[in-house]
């Protein structure tokens, strides 16, 4: 019995994660009223679901903008709704392909942990919810104290990457990346930055 338990225990564990990870992912509302999207949404956590809502007087869409078109509504009538999970930090522009005049953003932000930490500590960028679907990878950039945000892990296809700030300065750092597409170098925009404190 004394084995079982021990067999059982880490699943139950993993199974909580899972679970509490679930339930930290949210439902954000935009509204498609007046010819607008309202409002912008910049600050998303990876895994947030944006849910638009056309409250008319027309019909329109939640398009993503070109060249790298991840999500299409297609049309919806008043009342119509569209959902879609952003996996991935990066800043997503989209419009109304049948009202050009139309534009909205949707931003995802990086998580970075610790948050802070002395000179030595090791930093996780998180940078998606999932491994890189087949034919992309993401790009992260770093910016350092004083700096302007330079490449940091380009091309990399796994959701998290690392950052040693052994023999680093103490300062605020940032972090940001983006989705691209592989075949033809569609990218989303860079995330908003994500800050951190090396002290």
């Amino acid at each position: 019995m004394f084995r079982l338990a021990r067999r059982v225990a880490p699943l139950a564990i993993m199974l909580a994660m899972l679970v509490q990870t679930d339930a930290l992912a949210a439902t954000s509302n935009v509204t498609i009223a007046n010819f607008s999207f309202t409002p912008n949404l910049s600050k998303l956590k990876m895994g947030d679901t944006v849910h638009w809502t056309n409250n008319g007087p027309s019909s329109h869409t939640a398009t993503s903008d070109s060249p790298l078109v991840l999500f299409d509504s297609g049309v919806l009538g008043v009342g119509g709704t569209f959902d879609f999970t952003f996996t991935a930090a990066g800043l997503y522009k989209y419009h109304c392909a049948i009202h050009l005049s139309m534009k909205g953003t949707v931003g995802a932000k990086d998580t970075v942990t610790p948050p802070s930490g002395p000179v030595g500590t090791v930093f996780t960028i998180k940078v998606a919810t999932i491994a890189a679907p087949a034919g992309y990878v993401y790009d992260v950039q770093k910016k350092n104290p004083g700096g302007s945000f330079q490449n940091f892990a380009v091309g990399i296809t796994t959701m998290t990457t690392t950052w040693d700030s052994t023999g680093q300065p103490t300062g605020g750092y940032q972090f940001r990346s983006r989705l691209r597409r592989l075949s033809d170098g569609a990218a989303s925009g860079y995330s908003p930055g994500q800050s951190v404190l090396v002290t």
